[in-house]
C-alpha cells in the first residue's frame, strides 16, 4: 500500500496567497459574485455622496492663492505678445540656423583651369 503525503502545514501556501485579494479575480463574472457574498452595492446613494463631498478638502483658497501668485510675476510686453502669439497660433516656431558656406578643396584657379579645360 502506498502512504499518502501529509500537507505541510504552512503559512505560505502559494504564490495565489502573495496577490491582493481585490486582485484575485480577474473576470467580471467572479468580481460580481464577490460583491453579492459580501452585500455590498456598487450605486452610491445620496447619504453617502454627501458624506464624501463633506469630507473633500476645499481647495478653493489654495487656487486663490496660486491666482495671486501669478498676478504678482509680471511679464515684459515682448514675452507677453510672445506667448498670445503662440496660444493664437497653437504651435512653436522651430528657429532656423544659418546655412553654412559650401567648403572645397578646390580654389578659385582650379576652377578656371577646369572651365578652360573643357570649353577647349
Amino acid at each position: 500500500k502506498k502512504k499518502k503525503r501529509k500537507k505541510q502545514d504552512s503559512l505560505y501556501t502559494g504564490t495565489f496567497e502573495l496577490i491582493p485579494p481585490r486582485h484575485r479575480f480577474t473576470t467580471e463574472e467572479e468580481k460580481a459574485a464577490v460583491i453579492r457574498m459580501l452585500g455590498r452595492s456598487n450605486r452610491l446613494t445620496p447619504q453617502e455622496a454627501k458624506k464624501r463631498l463633506a469630507a473633500q478638502k476645499d481647495r478653493t483658497e489654495e487656487n486663490v492663492q496660486r491666482l495671486l501668485s501669478l498676478k504678482t510675476n509680471q511679464l515684459n510686453s515682448n514675452m507677453s505678445n510672445k506667448l498670445l502669439q503662440r496660444a493664437v497660433k497653437n504651435r512653436i516656431k522651430k528657429q532656423e540656423k544659418p546655412k553654412e558656406s559650401e567648403k572645397t578643396a578646390f580654389t578659385e584657379e582650379d576652377f578656371k583651369k577646369f572651365e578652360q579645360e573643357h570649353i577647349e
